[in-house]
């Protein structure tokens, strides 16, 4: 029983690491499709990644030593469609007319591996079917083919890292797995029953007006500074080897980031009517409040407040912090005030944003003053 559950284990560590590393695909594509984030989706499909990190886990785990494997001389493939049924009827303890016999028979490798593989697959089917709302011939041909490769990662001996396939390829596992794809097709309305159904989720999820909420708004600002910092990293990159000097430190400073801010967050929303690329890609866009199209001051006013200001503030405190050791009283005074001045300025900087996070509509004082606000571009189906 340990072999199965060491590659659970093992599935539940790596897990958060890879959810994390889907999730921005996962939420620009529901922001894109429907306009909203629905948690039961999100729900459904981090365990349906879960449950097949799991499954692969445990074809492939444990891993032996390549060395081992090398001096390994076994059968690499089994083409006897059946093999498993024989091996059962010759070394099964199992006797029908003798009760006593039915839990050690239970306990045995020749029952316990195809139940198993038969078990394995089963959730396939169930997802397929109730989720993707997939035909019982495209749940056959998925299970399929989800087990042929497992079956050829065991024959490539992991693609090829390993000399040889440390585990057998096997005609009855990829008939038994498919079986259980199929069989969870089959049994899927038994366990989802409760469940909300695919089109009940889907109506919930397209959104209804053109409120934007703070985590869909979050996506874009994220995906608009991964984009930034590599545009950055490249030009670091060809300007170090074009002039053979470090930019890292222009990189850094004040002016770089305020270039950055003008032309990213103002310049190309002026020229897109209101989008960056995060924003279109969770299709969002920048409005001003009685016009069509929103102008350059507006942009200039709010990417100002929020940027420009905010580092000024941050950059402030920091010039005036290391006066604090000063030994003059004076200087020590006035660099105490400068800070805790600008200390409260960025606490309510931060107190105003999480403010407007937490109500139903958010609308943040950088908006309020330059007149504009956030509309979704999903158009909603209608009912």
């Amino acid at each position: 029983m340990s072999a199965y559950i060491e590659p659970i284990k093992i599935a539940l560590l790596v897990f958060p690491f890879l959810a994390l590393a889907i999730s921005t695909i996962f939420f620009v594509r529901q922001y894109r499709r429907y306009g909203r984030f629905i948690w039961s989706r999100g729900i459904i499909l981090y365990s349906f990644v879960f449950y097949l990190l799991c499954a692969y886990f445990l074809v492939i785990l444990p891993l032996p030593a390549i060395s081992e494997v090398a001096q390994m001389t076994g059968p690499k493939m089994e083409w006897h469609l059946g093999a498993s049924w024989v091996h059962f009827m010759q070394q099964t303890v199992l006797d029908i007319h003798d009760p006593g016999t039915y839990l050690p028979a239970l306990k045995q490798g020749v029952v316990l591996e195809p139940l198993f593989n038969l078990l394995l697959t089963v959730p396939f089917g169930i997802y397929l079917r109730y989720y993707f709302n997939y035909s019982f011939k495209k749940t056959l041909l998925l299970s399929f083919c989800l087990t042929l490769f497992f079956e050829l990662t065991q024959l490539t001996g992991l693609y090829f890292i390993y000399p040889r396939p440390y585990r057998l390829f096997d005609v009855n596992d990829l008939f038994v797995n498919t079986l259980g794809g199929v069989l969870g097709w089959v049994i899927a309305p038994i366990f989802t029953f409760l469940l909300p159904s695919r089109e009940e989720i889907d109506a919930e999820s397209y959104a209804k007006d053109t409120r934007v909420t703070v985590t869909r708004r979050f996506f874009a600002w994220a995906i608009d500074w991964v984009i930034l910092n590599v545009f950055q990293t490249f030009l670091l990159l060809i300007v170090t080897l074009v002039s053979q000097k470090n930019m890292r430190d222009f990189t850094g400073d004040y002016w770089f980031f305020a270039v950055e801010v003008c032309l990213y967050f103002m310049l190309i929303p002026y020229l897109t009517n209101g989008q960056t690329l995060g924003k279109k890609m969770v299709r969002i866009r920048l409005m001003q409040e009685g016009r069509q199209r929103i102008s350059f001051s507006a942009l200039f006013l709010r990417y100002g407040l929020f940027y420009l200001i905010y580092a000024s503030i941050s950059r402030v405190n920091l010039l005036f912090a290391p006066f604090l050791q000063s030994d003059s009283d004076l200087l020590l005074i006035v660099s105490l005030l400068m800070v805790l001045l600008f200390g409260l300025l960025q606490f309510g900087f931060y107190l105003n944003l999480i403010w407007g996070a937490i109500r139903k509509e958010p609308r943040f004082f950088y908006e309020k003053r330059s007149k504009t606000y956030t509309i979704s571009t999903v158009q909603p189906k209608e009912g």
